[in-house]
């Protein structure tokens, strides 16, 4: 393990893309804290678990309604000023939420249109995110490059539920909320102060297809380059929508499982969040040397079958500390997944449509979670027992896992022979 740590660190990325990592990084200690304020508030004021999880539903709703708008506009301007505008609208839109809170509004309906048009604004904003890393390091270092990224958001994912129970705690929702607000801010100062600045992406290279205006053919190329010529593409997508359709049945429900079932106080609640921080941490500083050694598809593969496997573990566990050791493992190796699956696509996808192919995997790969997070939620109410939930998605994804082995990610796409270094 100190040997991978020691290859993330082993040479500088770049003034650019530690600008970007550290605005990635700011940015999602806020997230967490809010992911962690907000179904802790609707589960005070309504003590529900389908209200709770609806919260969940509304953060990834948006999801299948602008990915697509949002990985045409990826290619179609410059990367860095997307992110400035996603920011600074984020700002607003967290101010807002933030105000309402403030004001002691009791109503969940404010609560749930604040969250929903928050969470509209990161679907136009990460395919720019993600297309812009490998304008920023060398093909080389993609591994590297998306493990820091990794690694700093789940750094804050650790950091983040702490700091969020401290905050509720202390001032109450209300601070959270501000406090996600401030680091959006913050984000922006770092985006402006890249100094890298390119053509947007349809238009750099030559051969480079113009860029187009209709949405429509944009949209049908990148869908063509999937289900055609990229096929671990679309079967890693698929793999993932039914794999987040086994862990959001509990993901959605951990807060009110731990709160109801498991009798745990908002702060031991947030030692749990942290741990899955924590586990991510690791998982991220294993990523250089899994990518060295096996190809990014076959290494997803593997990491949805033994996450599946963790999930069923978790029933027969009461005591904060297992749970939390547990879930640090499940999210360690959803840390891996999600690098090797960054790097399979931006190894395999042409630049130009990159963001595109960004947009509409990811639309793929989550359109289950708001499915998966009311269904959960009505479940619970209706068999009141979290236990046979857990089961039922544990063994979903292993044997979606297990699935996969037939299907084209199982493949040596998107690796690269450290020998042609």
């Amino acid at each position: 393990m100190s040997t991978d740590v020691r290859a993330l660190a082993k040479r500088r990325l770049g003034t650019p893309y530690e600008l970007l990592l550290f605005a990635f990084v700011v940015s999602g200690l806020g997230n967490w804290i809010y992911r962690l304020a907000l179904p802790l508030m609707v589960f005070e004021l309504t003590g529900s678990a389908l209200n709770t999880a609806v919260v969940y539903a509304l953060e990834y709703a948006p999801l299948l309604l602008l990915s697509l708008p949002g990985g045409v506009i990826a290619d179609r301007f410059e990367r860095r000023r997307i992110l400035v505008v996603g920011d600074l609208a984020a700002t607003v839109l967290a101010g807002i939420l933030a105000l309402v809170v403030t004001s002691g509004s009791s109503s969940v309906l404010l609560v749930y249109l604040a969250a929903f048009l928050l969470a509209c604004v990161e679907p136009l904003y990460y395919p720019a995110f993600q297309g812009m890393v490998p304008d920023l390091v060398r093909d080389k270092d993609l591994e590297r490059a998306n493990a820091w990224m990794q690694m700093g958001d789940n750094v804050m994912s650790l950091a983040g539920p702490a700091v969020a129970g401290v905050l509720i705690a202390a001032v109450g929702y209300q601070g959270a909320i501000w406090a996600d607000a401030g680091t959006f801010a913050v984000s922006a100062l770092a985006m402006v102060a890249i100094r890298t600045r390119s053509k947007p992406p349809a238009a750099q290279g030559a051969g480079a297809e113009p860029v187009r205006r209709n949405l429509l053919r944009e949209v049908k190329d990148s869908l063509v380059h999937i289900t055609r010529d990229n096929r671990p593409l679309l079967s890693g997508a698929v793999l993932f929508a039914l794999a987040n359709l086994g862990t959001w049945l509990v993901q959605a429900n951990l807060v009110y499982y731990l709160s109801d079932y498991q009798s745990m106080s908002p702060a031991l609640i947030g030692v749990v969040f942290a741990a899955q921080g924590a586990g991510a941490v690791l998982g991220a500083a294993v990523c250089p040397w899994l990518g060295r050694r096996f190809a990014p598809g076959r290494v997803v593969i593997a990491g949805t079958v033994l996450a599946g496997a963790g999930i069923v573990l978790l029933i027969p566990l009461r005591d904060v500390v297992s749970i939390s050791v547990l879930w640090a493992l499940i999210y360690g190796i959803g840390t891996v997944n999600m690098v090797s699956w960054f790097v399979l696509r931006q190894r395999t996808v042409p630049p130009q449509m990159l963001g595109r192919v960004v947009a509409t995997t990811r639309m793929i790969a989550f359109m289950s979670i708001p499915v998966a997070s009311v269904l959960g939620g009505v479940l619970e109410q209706r068999w009141h027992n979290m236990y046979l939930i857990i089961a039922i998605a544990g063994g979903l994804r292993l044997l979606v896992g297990l699935g996969a082995l037939l299907s084209p990610l199982n493949s040596s796409a998107g690796w690269r022979n450290p020998a042609d270094s």
